[in-house]
């Protein structure tokens, strides 16, 4: 059976392929039961089975899966040797309208082209058609190099009818002796079909590389000239080769890391592309990058970043700006992830992965589609309703995915993004002012008051077939962002008594020491602070028990951490370094859950499985917990977390399970929290909007005030010492600057008072980059997280 290809898209083959032989498990340990040969008069074969008839099978090199056929023979004057293959079960086909044979060969040693094999086909009935040469369509040979397989494609014109062979009664390719020989050759045959696609797809183009540790990250664009299905990835140590195809037979991503890479060493990439029959195109001009040791937490973050960035790029249509909700082929858009990716994009502009103007492009196009897209009650057809949108979209037309429901939370996601690069592109270009205006647009269509179904909280969403879905927005999870920007609009907005009424359903808990609202997965504490700086404003429930909700994800996130580190359900590897409990992916096999929204405390769904966005969306929360489990998952799980694309979605050690997508959604926290933790850009740039500040206004949202701050400094500004009264129990943000203009958080994560004064030294690292004496000026902040 093909277990590989079944695994495939249903259109991986391509409608009018016969498959062969292509990626097999054969029925016996080593040999491939649908074939049949015969030997005489001295010339010999290798062959398998009981009886010996059947053609071998090996794994030392494969062009497609993991098994190819191997042929050893050996011609004698006078003698005579065939091999016949099918397709698995010996079915017999036409091959009528098919225009060529195609196959796949390589070897251990050269084999001149005459000493080749011939090749006929044969009927259901063994009438044959003629005997061609494999030589006449490989003309140089064989070549010498074990690691590149060669494409041969034989025209079936050139086919002679020989005894009547009939086309639509096809069943069997035949290789057969074609001339005496010296010695005895071998050849690995693979990827056996019959198929109409004649030209190749061209070389993938704009390759990048660039280097972690021990690992090296590779993404690239499609041929101009499209054609292309999937990717292998080529590697090299000098230009000259030899080039050898690393990681698995393929990927569909546009993304691959190296995690073999030796740090210190070039190494070069050539990517090259597959049509859905499995024919390679051209390589990609090289591309060079070498592995280095991190030289710092920012180093490794800046890499993580980048990676996760690569989702959002790669993984979106550049004609329509929808982003896929997994890395799967198939994916539909998440226009959850559509908001992330429109944040994502102004992150890889700043960050010079993309320039400006590929970002605005980007953005212009998706704030286009939500815009134009029609709105209406049709069940097929349709983007969404009122202003607001479906769950999924086809990546093509943009209309409704399948039955998905129009989705408040997705779709305030999404008008994050939105209104993120609104703030973001603030030029006078003419596509920038056009992003302004769309983005105005699409936030004063929806209808907030719509969505509330006559009641005093939001519905969670609406389907055309059935209505309003009964689930309300009430309590303490991801949907503030929903309600800020509700409360915020500039029409239809929201009563402000619907703050209240969310408010109602908190649910205050100790955990592990912590004291905060409580919800066990911890997107529900990040999802909102991706966009809105919740660090030094509360609203009248917060304020009433001394916290911001910053501090109150900070606490949720170091209850998770001790939450693993009691394990009490006794999971392989859970620690101080080793913990995440948010919604994600799993095994979905046995006794362990397949996606689902994991947390803990208290424990939901908690089987084992880790998902890396847990720790990577809460880094500005407490980077002290946060960073080092990172670091840990990377420097630990390397070889089998890490993607082109950064971590995969999720892990599970007792399944010994390592989820095959990411997902945009779980990237994007990690995109945009590590950006504020950087530099703080999402929120200083986000928190301009009037919409949002309005929004939190309404809500009862007031600043806390900053402590007065004393400030001792050495002779030699070796070292800084700041001091302050402070409340014990409160926790405390120092930051800094070097001209007032942007702030960071120091890494080191809050102080948490335990006198009625607090302490912080600068000194350099890890407080710092740099000691206060190797730079010209530094600024210092201090700020409450907890309600004075």
């Amino acid at each position: 059976m093909f277990v590989l290809l079944l695994a495939l898209p249903s259109h991986a083959q391509g409608p009018s392929d016969v498959l062969i032989f292509y990626e097999d498990d054969p029925t016996g340990s080593d040999y491939y039961d649908a074939s049949i040969a015969w030997q005489t008069n001295g010339s010999t074969l290798v062959l398998r089975g009981e009886p010996a008839q059947k053609l071998p099978v090996q794994n030392v090199s494969s062009y497609t899966g993991q098994w190819a056929a191997w042929i050893e023979w050996y011609s004698a004057p006078g003698g005579f040797w065939q091999i016949r293959i099918a397709g698995v079960g010996r079915p017999v086909r036409s091959i009528v309208g098919q225009s060529n044979l195609v196959l796949y060969v390589n070897g251990p040693s050269s084999i001149p082209a005459v000493r080749l094999p011939g090749v006929r086909l044969v009927d259901a009935t063994g009438r044959q058609t003629t005997l061609l040469a494999l030589g006449d369509y490989l003309p140089a040979g064989l070549d010498d190099d074990s690691n590149t397989w060669q494409r041969i494609a034989i025209p079936l014109r050139q086919f002679g009818s020989g005894e009547g062979f009939d086309p639509g009664q096809f069943q069997w390719v035949s290789l057969e002796s074609d001339s005496p020989d010296d010695r005895a050759r071998t050849l690995w045959v693979d990827n056996v079909r019959f198929t109409t696609r004649v030209e190749l797809p061209g070389a993938p183009v704009r390759l990048v590389a660039y280097g972690g540790d021990e690992s090296v990250v590779v993404h690239w664009d499609p041929p101009p000239e499209s054609g292309a299905f999937a990717y292998r990835v080529l590697g090299a140590d000098t230009l000259e080769g030899p080039w050898v195809r690393l990681g698995r037979d393929r990927t569909f991503w546009r993304a691959f890391a190296d995690v073999h890479a030796p740090n210190g060493r070039l190494r070069y990439y050539r990517v090259v592309a597959l049509d859905p029959s499995e024919q390679e195109g051209a390589p990609s001009e090289p591309v060079s990058a070498m592995a280095t040791p991190f030289r710092d937490d920012e180093a490794f973050l800046d890499y993580l970043q980048r990676a996760s960035f690569a989702f959002f790029w790669y993984e979106s249509n550049p004609t329509n700006g929808l982003v896929k909700d997994r890395s799967t082929p198939t994916s539909p858009c998440s226009i959850a992830a559509v908001g992330f990716g429109l944040t994502a994009w102004c992150i890889g502009a700043d960050r010079g992965w993309i320039t400006r103007e590929q970002a605005r492009a980007r953005a212009l196009a998706a704030l286009r589609t939500f815009a134009e897209a029609p709105q209406g009650t049709n069940r097929i057809g349709t983007i969404g309703y009122r202003g607001w949108f479906y769950h999924f979209l086809d990546m093509t037309n943009a209309v409704r995915f399948s039955n998905s429901e129009l989705s408040s939370i997705d779709t305030a996601l999404l008008l994050a993004g939105v209104l993120y690069a609104r703030e973001y592109f603030d030029g006078e270009e003419p596509e920038e002012t056009e992003i302004r205006q769309r983005a105005d647009a699409l936030l004063d269509r929806v209808d907030w008051t719509w969505m509330l179904a006559g009641r005093d909280s939001l519905s969670m969403g609406w389907r055309p077939e059935t209505g309003f879905l009964t689930s309300r927005w009430i309590g303490y999870n991801e949907a503030m962002i929903l309600y800020l920007l509700g409360l915020g609009a500039r029409s239809n907005a929201l009563p402000e008594g619907v703050w209240g009424h969310w408010v109602s359903g908190y649910r205050w808990r100790t955990n592990y020491g912590y004291a905060y609202v409580e919800f066990a997965p911890l997107f529900g504490h990040q999802y909102s602070h991706c966009w809105v700086d919740f660090r030094y404003r509360a609203d009248a429930f917060m304020a009433a028990r001394g916290l911001t909700y910053f501090e109150n994800s900070r606490r949720a996130t170091l209850a998770q951490q001790a939450y693993a580190m009691a394990n009490p359900r006794r999971h392989p590897g859970y620690g101080a370094t080793l913990w995440g409990f948010t919604a994600c992916d799993g095994p979905g096999f046995g006794s362990f859950l397949g996606y689902a929204a994991r947390g803990a405390p208290p424990p939901e769904n908690d089987d084992g499985t880790i998902a890396p966005t847990a720790p990577g969306g809460s880094l500005p929360f407490a980077p002290e917990a946060c960073l080092p489990t990172l670091r840990h998952l990377y420097d630990r799980y390397r070889r089998e977390l890490w993607t082109g694309y950064g971590f995969r979605d999720a892990f599970n050690l007792a399944a010994n399970w390592w989820g095959p997508d990411v997902l945009g959604i779980d990237q994007g926290p990690i995109v945009l929290m590590i950006e504020n933790y950087r530099t703080g850009n999402v929120w200083r740039r986000f928190m301009k909007s009037e919409v949002i500040r309005r929004g939190l206004d309404r809500a009862g949202f007031r600043d806390v005030p900053s402590p007065r701050t004393r400030i001792q400094i050495e002779s030699d500004r070796s070292r800084v010492l700041l001091r302050w009264n402070a409340l014990p129990g409160f926790a405390y943000q120092v930051l800094y600057s070097p001209d007032l203009g942007q702030w960071r958080q120091v890494p080191t994560g809050p102080t948490l008072a335990t006198e009625p004064e607090a302490a912080w030294e600068d000194s350099g690292p890890p407080g710092t980059e740099v000691p206060p004496a190797s730079v010209p000026a530094r600024f210092y902040l201090v700020r409450t997280l907890g309600v004075p």
